[in-house]
């Protein structure tokens, strides 16, 4: 059983590069425990938006540094850091911008998820991750965990991961937030990234809804969900230049553990299973850890996320259904943890 419950859709290429990376990394880790004493200046201030013509695109290596944050600073309000309230913007979260195609398991169109994030690690693709307000990425904590959280690099409203010529847009991760995460079983296995800088919200960039207060008990069972990113198309295979996508139904528990391998003590309540578990046909895969798992709401016709992509035996394999950790069950640890960033209002 332990063999099979592994980070099988975490792309480990990039540990082995951060294994190869020379001793230098200490240094550089000492100069960013620096530049972060510096930054908590700022982060004692709640932060407001601004707008994206005058963020500066010119920063140091580890992306800390704005010349705006002076100007940041002066203009934001004085509540402290544990003011329970958030801020608001004026935006709408959650709106694909595509809302015709048939989702079977097929490339997404350009920028038709624009809350999706890629993290690298020292420059190398291995997670996905989802933008829920302007400065914080919901993820994994399996793709935290035991990586050094000042190299990982957040990149947004990219779609050909592949393609030199894209410009997106590009954060560093000051802070890595997660829950009691083992991987011995992967419960709790989620992870808030705060990063470096806000990012601006455009058409192209925007944040997912998170699911509301009434819906925090709803286990979204038959739920079409949609699964993304750029893990690979096949088990064991190279990860994808181009965003996939993937439909998949979500089960009720209790069927996931009678009808497939799992077993009732891998399939916890903060977890959920989504797939074909018969005969698997669609699955998320290596290199998809961290991303979405989104749905349509019925009311407003919004997408809002339900689950974060976790855990799994291989990829769309019979009786293995992908499993993922289950954003309800998180609600107010994440409103906790990212009150500092700016959240779309939802009655916009």
């Amino acid at each position: 059983q332990q063999q099979q419950q592994q980070p099988k859709k975490l792309h480990v290429s990039a540990i082995a590069a951060a294994q190869s990376q020379p001793t230098q990394k200490q240094q550089q880790y000492k100069y960013q425990q620096q530049q972060q004493t510096r930054q908590q200046r700022v982060d004692a201030v709640k932060p407001v938006a601004v707008p994206s013509s005058k963020l500066n695109p010119i920063r140091n290596w580890f992306g800390i540094f704005n010349r705006n944050n002076a100007q940041a600073t002066a203009a934001a309000a004085t509540a402290t850091a544990h003011d329970t309230t958030t801020t608001t913007c004026n935006c709408r979260c959650g709106e694909r911008n595509d809302e015709s195609r048939i989702v079977g398991g097929q490339t997404a169109g350009v920028s038709e998820y624009p809350w999706m994030a890629r993290l690298s690690y020292f420059n190398r693709f291995y997670c996905g991750g989802t933008l829920i307000n302007d400065r914080y990425v919901l993820t994994a904590a399996h793709c935290v965990k035991g990586f050094m959280w000042f190299m990982i690099k957040v990149t947004f409203g990219e779609h050909d991961r592949c393609n030199d010529k894209e410009r997106p847009e590009t954060r560093f991760v000051l802070r890595a937030f997660s829950q009691k995460f083992s991987f011995s079983n992967f419960d709790n296995d989620i992870a808030l990234l705060r990063l470096n800088d806000r990012v601006p919200i455009t058409s192209f960039i925007r944040p997912i809804c998170l699911p509301r207060a009434f819906e925090r008990n709803d286990l979204f069972i038959g739920t079409k969900g949609i699964a993304t990113g750029w893990g690979t198309l096949k088990e064991d295979g190279k990860p994808s230049c181009l965003l996939q996508e993937v439909e998949v139904p979500v089960l009720d528990n209790e069927h996931c553990v009678a009808q497939t391998n799992y077993t009732q003590k891998m399939i916890t309540k903060n977890m959920m299973c989504a797939g074909y578990p018969g005969v698997g046909e669609r699955d998320s895969c290596q290199g998809d850890s961290g991303g979405p798992l989104v749905r349509m709401r019925p009311d407003d016709k919004r997408f809002e996320q339900i689950g974060i992509v976790s855990w799994g035996n291989g990829c769309a394999r019979p009786n293995y259904p992908g499993v993922y950790t289950r954003v309800t069950k998180y609600l107010d640890w994440i409103m906790e943890n990212s009150r500092d960033g700016c959240f779309c209002d939802e009655d916009d």
